[in-house]
């Protein structure tokens, strides 16, 4: 029997408003639990970006009672893995070990939650590290598209800035931040503890009763959070860099929220259009039929707020228009003539088939469950997914192409060596011209030698699953 169903997830609430829910799941001898806090980097302050991913990591470099050592060794002993990190609207604290530990994470847990260090000491070496990696990753022209585009989509927004933060803003951290993070943000009635895997609800709500009941904390204060502007007309810009060879291109719309009733019909229009791999209008068109790149796809990301929903795609650089030309082409082509029945059949068949499989791992099923109680979206969504798959009509999908892919509504990014370009991408729209050390603050050279460090934090959009 398939476990991930409404009737299997068990939820109270605790006297101080802490959230408990549990899945039960025996298939094998493993918990994975997970304290949400429902405040993310889009709580960062102004000129502080990144500093909710760096509170969240603070929680396991040591509590008043453990250093960031004795909790690594604890865990290690266990065999357990445990992360911290901040996303947009949430930060996560987990860890995943044998269900015969489960008292023994639950207690280091919590430990971490309730009783953080903010050592000045870890705190600084983990600003460095954080520093570091954004050196590097300012030569990776792929980034400085993906942030660029972030940033002028979702302008006037607390979603304009990487959830990792900005090197300058990183540099402006002050050792009291992460404490008065926490302390602002972090409180049991914004906090779901979640629990997947071979142990008893019961278990999981007495011992969480005893670890979490007598948190008592102010935070949850909530701001208002202003929501992007759709583009009006076409924006161009164009990060110069002249010694590139090929261009990182993207293309951004506004999307929809996660709570949007068209979530469902909207994958379905994304994977017909980009989202959908080597299937995708997009890939078939540019890559296969064209050969201007290896790769494009379009994406979106549904949060609170109307998130992006990005073109992305790189090519030689002599193709940088053609390729362009072709994309704004082929959205024309969806709204005019529409979605083929037999495009809607394969995509409803990817989702349908494709569901289970994203549910066989007590992370995965977490990951689903906390995204529904992030967003307030009925249990139910679950069992009635692969049915409202199958109804999506392709009036839906043609409705929501004319409604959300607008050619000439939307920001363009160029990451490439504009003076082959520059001139006649004048033609499509106002096109604005920025230096690529201006963009980065740092120059071309020289290159760092570690190009492949793993990024944390990195802006990313979800799959079409």
């Amino acid at each position: 029997m398939f476990p991930l169903q409404e009737s299997n997830i068990k939820k109270l609430r605790l006297p101080n408003g802490l959230t408990v829910m549990s899945l039960e799941y025996r298939r094998l001898p493993l918990v994975h639990i997970t304290l949400m806090i429902k405040r993310g980097a889009e709580r960062d302050p102004e000129g502080k970006e990144g500093l909710a991913d760096l509170t969240a990591e603070m929680l396991t470099l040591g509590t008043k009672g453990r250093d960031s050592q004795g909790l690594a060794l604890e865990m290690e002993r266990l065999g357990a893995r445990y992360s911290a990190s901040s996303g947009w609207d949430a930060s996560f604290l987990e860890t995943l070990g044998l269900s015969g530990d489960f008292t023994t994470l639950m207690d280091l847990l919590g430990d971490m939650l309730l009783r953080p260090a903010f050592s000045q000491q870890e705190m600084g070496q983990s600003q460095q590290r954080r520093i570091s990696r954004l050196i590097q990753q300012r030569d990776q022209t792929e980034v400085i598209a993906d942030e660029m585009i972030i940033q002028h989509l979702l302008v006037g927004t607390p979603y304009a800035h990487p959830t990792y933060g900005t090197i300058p803003s990183l540099q402006g951290l002050e050792e009291g931040d992460p404490r008065s993070f926490y302390l602002r943000r972090y409180s049991p009635g914004d906090t779901v503890l979640l629990v997947v895997g071979d142990i008893s609800p019961e278990e999981i709500s007495k011992e969480a009763e005893g670890l979490f009941g007598g948190w008592k904390a102010e935070g949850g204060v909530d701001d208002q959070i202003p929501t992007p502007a759709r583009p009006q007309g076409r924006r161009i810009i164009v990060v110069d860099r002249p010694d590139l060879t090929q261009s990182q291109i993207r293309l951004g719309l506004l999307g929809i929220n996660r709570k949007d009733e068209d979530y469902i019909p909207f994958k379905v229009m994304n994977y017909i259009f980009g989202g959908g791999g080597f299937s995708s209008r997009l890939m078939q068109r540019i890559r296969a039929e064209k050969g201007y790149t290896y790769g494009v796809t379009s994406s979106f990301k549904a949060g609170r707020i109307d998130g992006p929903f990005i073109i992305s795609t790189f090519t030689p650089t002599a193709n940088t228009l053609s390729v362009i030309e072709e994309i704004l082409k082929m959205m024309g082509e969806f709204i005019k003539e529409g979605t083929r029945a037999q495009e809607l059949e394969e995509a409803k068949n990817y989702f349908m088939g494709s569901f289970p499989l994203k549910l066989e791992t007590p992370g995965q099923m977490a990951k689903e469950i906390l995204e529904l109680e992030l967003y307030d979206i009925p249990f139910d969504y679950l069992s009635c997914y692969q049915e409202a798959i199958k109804q999506v009509t392709l009036e839906e999908v043609n409705k929501l192409a004319c409604t959300y892919l607008h050619p000439e509504d939307l920001i363009i990014v160029v990451v490439g060596r504009a003076e082959d370009f520059l001139e006649p991408l004048r033609n499509f729209g106002e096109v604005e011209l920025i230096e690529y050390s201006e963009v980065t603050g740092v120059g071309l050279s020289p290159i760092p030698s570690n190009r492949h460090l793993p990024l944390a934090g990195r802006i990313a959009f979800p799959s079409p699953g």
